[in-house]
Parts: structure tokens; C-alpha cells; sequence
């Protein structure tokens, strides 16, 4: 996976809905639901953006697991030759993987603190033990995501754990999404 940067655009944050199953306390994109995109607008869409030059589709959203057909857009990103990304609150994921397994070069776990009750309070829904369960499936089957962690000013001395806890004995890459 080599990335050329030139003049043009080279990521493409690709909403494929505004809908998601949990409730974080820094977004409000769950209160204000849309209808998901079609297959349809997402193939003239990513042909238009190829032409544009653009090398990477990151599929997000809301939650992009809830859509049912983001399989077929990781397929036709990858025919297109995209590199393409999700990031997802993993709380899907355990469903989903055999479905997503090897269409996504990139594949995020969003994370808020390693400590359960406080990462549920912050997403505003029980799914740190589905985070923990995803991190096993994607190992199983041979994907490597990686730990985006949402670095606020009450959990900035916890970096070091999330790295430390996850990211080091998995080979995992830490990202800082600061709030």
C-alpha cells in the first residue's frame, strides 16, 4: 500500500449514514438520523472521485456497520482500486467480520478509555465487551485494526495504558483523536 501525494485530493471521509447504535457523549450525529446512502449514488460517487485522483475511501458515519451494503462498497472501492478504511465503535463488528474480511486496508476500533464502565458511559451504550471481542475476531481471521482513541482532557493519562494494553502485545497502531 504506497500513497502518492500530489495536488489533489487524496482522502475521501465517505459518510455512508448519519445512524448509529450507540450514543456518544462528544457527537450528535445519533440524534439527527438520515436515511443511508444507495449503491447506486456510492458507485457514480466513487467513480467521480476517482477521476478526481483521490486514493483513499473511508468509509464512516454514524455507525457505516449499520449499513447493510457497505460489504458491496468495500468491493467496488477495491475494484476501483481504492485504499479503503472503516471506523467503527465495534460494536457490529462481531457480526459483520466475515462479511468485511480482507476489503478493508484500514480497519479502526474507536476506543475513549480502557476502563469498561467509563468507555460505556462515553458512548452511551454496554459495548466495551464487543470492543474486546472484536479485537480477537480480526485477529482470528487475520485482519490488523488498529485503536483510535478519543483523547479527551479526563483521559489524556490514559494513552499510555490504551498503548501499552492493546496495542503493543496485538501490534496494533495507536491513533490520537483528540476531541
Amino acid at each position: 500500500m504506497r500513497l502518492i501525494l500530489k495536488n489533489k485530493p487524496v482522502l475521501c471521509n465517505y459518510y455512508v449514514t448519519y445512524r448509529c447504535n450507540a450514543k456518544c457523549s462528544f457527537c450528535d450525529i445519533w440524534e439527527k438520523p438520515s436515511p443511508y446512502v444507495n449503491f447506486d449514488n456510492v458507485k457514480q460517487n466513487l467513480k467521480d472521485l476517482k477521476r478526481l485522483g483521490v486514493q483513499v475511501i473511508d468509509f464512516t458515519g454514524g455507525e457505516p456497520l449499520l449499513h447493510r451494503e457497505l460489504p458491496q462498497f468495500l468491493d467496488y472501492a477495491k475494484e476501483l482500486g481504492f485504499i479503503t478504511t472503516v471506523t467503527t465503535n465495534a460494536l457490529l463488528y462481531p457480526k459483520m467480520a466475515e462479511k468485511l474480511k480482507g476489503k478493508i486496508d484500514m480497519l479502526h476500533f474507536s476506543l475513549d478509555s480502557p476502563v469498561e464502565s467509563e468507555h460505556n458511559e462515553s458512548r452511551g451504550v454496554a459495548l466495551f465487551k464487543q470492543f474486546l471481542e472484536s479485537i480477537e475476531i480480526a485477529k482470528k481471521i487475520g485482519e490488523r485494526p488498529d485503536i483510535l482513541f478519543t483523547v479527551f482532557s479526563h483521559n489524556i493519562h490514559q494513552i499510555e495504558e490504551v498503548y501499552q494494553t492493546y496495542c503493543l502485545p496485538n501490534n496494533f497502531m495507536l491513533i490520537l483523536n483528540p476531541v
